[in-house]
């Protein structure tokens, strides 16, 4: 193999997208470059429908309320959970037009990082810094509750159709450890996967949920049961978490609805990817 060969074959092996000018037959082949400087390393194989999947797959909030619902209950009850989830919500729909401002203004996958190091002036350093731990933080410890959510939900199914099983603490750590390794795998080895998988993950999402509230509607009624009250609903507040004072147990209870709408952050995380899709 001549020089030429070999380096038009290790040229070939970059993430590359190609760019046709108006007016112009010609089509010229442009390396991706980062907003960072840096050459993309890796290919983006997401298109505009498997974005667009991923923002609501991830951004999506019924599936964690519902796998938190046992813990957000004794938060002030049925009106605790629908009233300290509704606040939570209008509070981050203030921080996503935040991020979707500065995503506008200064585009980059690296996220809220890379705003605070941009817009804290002098001390831009310091406060991506702390940024950037803050961030890290943050999914060290909601990736780890999602994923305990799913091994916990695996559980339950098992049991539906088990009626002797006795779930033990232990198991729950298994389904965990089952989940965030599948997950790992599938990251690392099925890469060029990924926009399929988001594309079939929305279909379960949003079947999900008309699924679901199908289900919670029609069972009381097929079992000869009464609906609940709409004071038991709306307003019937019932602390059990111990906790005396009703407003520190509503704020503490809304981090519950916190919980379930803070995926937004990962959003941002695309943005180089909707880049690419533009330029094609």
């Amino acid at each position: 193999m001549d020089s030429h060969s070999a380096e038009k074959k290790i040229n070939s092996d970059k993430p590359t997208f190609q760019s046709q000018e108006l007016g112009s037959t010609d089509i010229i082949e442009v390396e991706l470059i980062n907003p960072s400087g840096h050459r993309q390393e890796v290919h983006r194989n997401f298109s505009l429908s498997s974005t667009l999947a991923l923002g609501i797959v991830s951004g999506n909030c019924w599936t964690a309320l519902a796998g938190t619902l046992t813990v957000a209950i004794s938060n002030g009850g049925p009106p605790g959970v629908i009233y300290e989830f509704i606040f939570a919500t209008l509070m981050y729909a203030f921080i996503s037009a935040s991020i979707a401002e500065l995503v506008s203004a200064m585009p980059s996958s690296g996220g809220v990082y890379h705003f605070a190091s941009i817009s804290g002036g002098r001390f831009g350093r310091l406060t991506g810094w702390f940024a950037g731990w803050w961030n890290f933080s943050a999914y060290q410890f909601g990736i780890p509750a999602v994923s305990g959510i799913a091994g916990k939900q695996l559980i339950t199914m098992y049991g539906l159709f088990h009626p002797d099983y006795t779930p033990q603490a232990w198991h729950t750590f298994i389904g965990y450890n089952l989940v965030t390794w599948i997950t790992c795998c599938v990251v690392l080895f099925f890469n060029r996967a990924l926009p399929m998988i988001e594309k079939l993950s929305i279909v379960f999402v949003i079947g999900g949920v008309f699924v679901t509230i199908i289900v919670c509607a029609v069972m009381p009624y097929v079992n000869g049961k009464p609906y609940a009250s709409h004071e038991f609903v709306w307003r019937n507040w019932e602390n059990e978490t111990g906790w005396t004072n009703n407003g520190f147990v509503f704020v503490a209870g809304c981090l519950n609805g916190a919980f379930v709408s803070v995926f937004h952050f990962i959003i941002p995380h695309r943005y180089e990817t909707a880049l690419t899709l533009y330029y094609h």
